[in-house]
């Protein structure tokens, strides 16, 4: 049953209906990645975004590219004497790679970043270069970003299995068998991994040596990682639940929703707010042993909901595949803002708040989409202006 597309055919399919293929246990993956990966890095703080075939640094405050300098600060020229912006992509003996997942930091000189190739990749920071272009092997396609802690990876392949690599050699510690494969990054807290995996299994392994602590059936496969709050593990699953759930593996509390739930919840003053792939939208008090909605969940939006919730203050910022950005208030769901987009919102937000040292005078909220003409928008929280544009 769990065999690859060819890779034709996913596009196609994906272009019309990814949820289903992610849901139909026959599950491949296509070659042009549909969500990009944004993290902020750096003093003062750049947008890296991952995407597609390559990775760029973004100036938050305009959207345009950082340009690279050298170690005195000047910035480098190209051979037509134009400044050179910070922009990976890979060109080895394997052809370009294709990026879902953000770099992770090893030092303030290398990054370490995972190709859906099967490669991983050593990248020089202050140069933007790769440093070993046929890139690491590895046993399988990668578009969840991997763990790293000072002495392990571990990395989920999105067709099989999670395998534990001892740095910097990155040689193989232990390996977790799953059947169909994980699509969302570890979880460790105080010693134990979480995996969430699309075999409908949340596992709880000790980190170090791999051996399994419990694993929980939710009955539906997990798309997204567990969110750790308070002492308890909350996710949602492809069962139509959301979970709460205690660190020994017991569901304490679940509150069925009316889609499948793909991205992981928010949680805010001890209320979970999550999206569904239906287009509802829930705020559920935890009182607990259950839940209790804040406000009766709404069908915001007409397209599914991937992306997890932004909560900035009493606002709640929602992307959807309908091409639409929506604010909320978080008190009582009411639609406060709606703006349109030129792409579909699978990828997270991210929420940048003020900074003097970056001239950003009130919170903005920065989303990401596969459109070439909208890579990345920037709004303001408060009233969803549109401030910035990076496009390629």
């Amino acid at each position: 049953m769990f065999k690859a597309m060819p890779i034709k055919r996913l596009r196609l399919a994906l272009a019309s209906a990814a949820v289903a293929l992610l849901t139909a246990a026959c599950i491949g993956f296509p070659a042009d990645p549909t969500w990009g990966t944004m993290m902020l890095v750096g003093s003062p703080p750049r947008i890296m975004f991952a995407f597609n075939d390559r990775i760029v640094q973004v100036n938050p405050v305009d959207g345009s590219l950082v340009e690279l300098r050298d170690s005195e600060g000047r910035v480098r020229l190209d051979e037509q004497g134009n400044p050179r912006v910070w922009e990976v992509r890979s060109a080895g003996a394997n052809g370009p790679a294709t990026f879902y997942t953000a770099p992770i930091i090893v030092d303030e000189d290398t990054l370490l970043v995972a190709a859906f190739d099967r490669r991983m990749y050593q990248v020089d920071w202050p140069a933007a270069r790769i440093l070993n272009p046929d890139g690491i092997a590895l046993a399988g396609h990668i578009v969840a970003n991997p763990l790293a802690t000072e002495n392990m990876l571990y990395v989920p392949f999105s067709e099989g299995d999670l395998v534990a690599l001892r740095r910097p050699g990155f040689s193989e510690v232990w390996t977790l068998d799953t059947p169909r494969g994980i699509w969302s990054e570890p979880v460790l807290v105080d010693g134990t991994l979480y995996v969430a995996s699309l075999d409908h299994h949340l596992y709880a392994l000790d980190a170090e040596t791999g051996a399994e602590r419990w694993r929980l059936d939710l009955r539906g496969a997990l798309a997204s990682k567990p969110v750790y709050y308070e002492g308890h593990l909350y996710i949602g699953s492809f069962g139509r639940r959301f979970f709460k759930i205690a660190p020994t593996g017991q569901i304490v509390a679940e509150y069925e929703t009316r889609g499948w739930v793909w991205g992981s919840p928010a949680l805010v003053d001890g209320v979970l707010y999550g999206a569904d792939l239906d287009g509802y939208v829930y705020a559920l008090r935890d009182q607990g042993t259950r839940f209790t909605p804040l406000w009766e969940p709404r069908q915001v939006a007409t397209g599914a909901i991937r992306a997890t919730p932004v909560v900035a203050n009493n606002t709640l910022i929602i992307g959807s595949r309908d091409r639409m950005m929506y604010w909320l208030s978080r008190i009582t769901g009411e639609e406060l803002v709606r703006r349109q987009m030129v792409g579909e919102v699978l990828g997270d937000l991210l929420l940048l708040e003020p900074s003097e040292t970056l001239n950003i005078r009130e919170p903005m909220v920065v989303v990401s989409t596969m459109t070439q003409e909208e890579l990345l928008v920037a709004f303001t929280v408060e009233t969803g202006e549109r401030l910035w544009v990076y496009r390629r």
